[in-house]
């Protein structure tokens, strides 16, 4: 027995011997060194300038004549970006003045004006209250906007146009920026460039009262990354009219798409009305041209008795780069490609999406 205590004493011992010291087998270490982790940049230039410093001037516009204001705004950062535009400090003042009475009150009026009736005819009103002055050239103004996006400075195509406003829309300035809300223009690209064609139609209808008068305002231009809060970003789908143009048409029928831009699948959101309702629709990451073979189903949906969509889903497309996204009619499509064309019944993309499967 006192043997075998030793014994195990002594097994103990080199077993600790054994544990505590440096024990030898196969192995194989890899080490990843350098990693880093970069912001990436929003920056655009507009006419090559940055910052942008020009000013424009439209002199001498009369009724029934157009001016304009076009420029081309280069996405000089790292990511794509999202454009929209603004007017601020929209201002009318009046124009030449000659002297006048107004109830006995001497003020100031435009060259044009019936003494005789009391109207001044060219400025404002000679009323119980006074004379008003008449500065709303604002409202005289119809207003056009259109972009067109390029892939890079090299190229001569747009790879993406659409007519946000025209001449037939009778848009005025004060109707469009009047409430200080901002027009999206679109998305361009890395290393792309847009180019914004505005057009500034005095009414024909406009009257003397607005003889030498004067607008003023300042245009901001703003460009955003495109993905914002939690990683998710949005682009507007809009009924059309068909091209070349592809006029948004205000009447109502359009939606919103919610995505998450870097993901490992398609996550996305959508919520609108259509022109049609109890109907099957589609949601598709579009490739050109007709009749979009290859075209990715995003998720599908059924109208509601109202024309109104609220669905989400996941998809697996791949990466989208440029990409455009419509909602057309499930039976305009046989799961390859479009077999049938009723765009009016179809909600179209307002910018270009860009979705990074990671």
């Amino acid at each position: 027995m006192k043997k075998i205590i030793i014994s195990l004493a002594v097994i103990g011992v080199v077993s600790a011997v054994v544990i505590g010291g440096t024990i030898a087998y196969f192995s194989d270490t890899e080490t990843s060194v350098g990693n880093t982790f970069t912001a990436g940049t929003i920056d655009i230039a507009i006419d090559n300038e940055n910052p942008w410093t020009s000013h424009y001037d439209i002199g001498d516009l009369k009724p029934g004549e157009t001016g304009y204001i076009n420029f081309d705004i280069t996405n000089e950062g790292t990511n794509p970006v999202n454009i929209s535009k603004t007017l601020t400090n929209i201002e009318g003042t009046g124009g030449t003045k000659i002297g006048y009475t107004c109830n006995n009150v001497s003020v100031s009026s435009e060259p044009e004006f019936l003494a005789e009736s009391g109207i001044i005819s060219s400025e404002g009103v000679c009323s119980d209250s006074g004379w008003k002055a008449i500065d709303d050239v604002e409202t005289q103004i119809i207003y056009d906007l259109s972009v067109k996006v390029y892939a890079d400075s090299g190229t001569t195509n747009p790879i993406w146009w659409q007519t946000i406003y025209s001449k037939e829309d009778n848009m005025t300035i004060d109707a469009v920026y009047g409430n200080g809300t901002p027009v999206v223009l679109g998305m361009i690209p890395v290393g792309g460039h847009m180019e914004v064609t505005q057009s500034y139609h005095f009414k024909e209808t406009a009257e003397n009262e607005y003889q030498g008068d004067q607008l003023s305002f300042d245009i901001t231009i703003k460009g955003d990354q495109m993905a914002q809060e939690n990683g998710y970003t949005s682009v507007v789908l809009e009924n059309k009219t068909a091209g070349p143009e592809y006029d948004i048409v205000a009447d109502g029928y359009q939606g919103t798409l919610t995505y998450k831009t870097m993901n490992s699948t398609f996550d996305f959101s959508f919520i609108g009305k259509v022109t049609k309702p109890d109907t099957a629709y589609t949601l598709l990451y579009v490739v050109d041209p007709w009749p979009q073979t290859g075209s990715k189903v995003l998720g599908t949906t059924t109208s509601d008795s109202n024309g109104e969509v609220s669905f989400s889903g996941t998809a697996t497309p791949g990466s989208i780069t440029n990409g455009k996204v419509w909602l057309v009619l499930s039976d305009d499509w046989d799961e390859t490609q479009m077999t049938s064309w009723h765009q009016a019944d179809y909600l179209l993309e307002t910018g270009l999406i860009n979705y990074v499967q990671n």
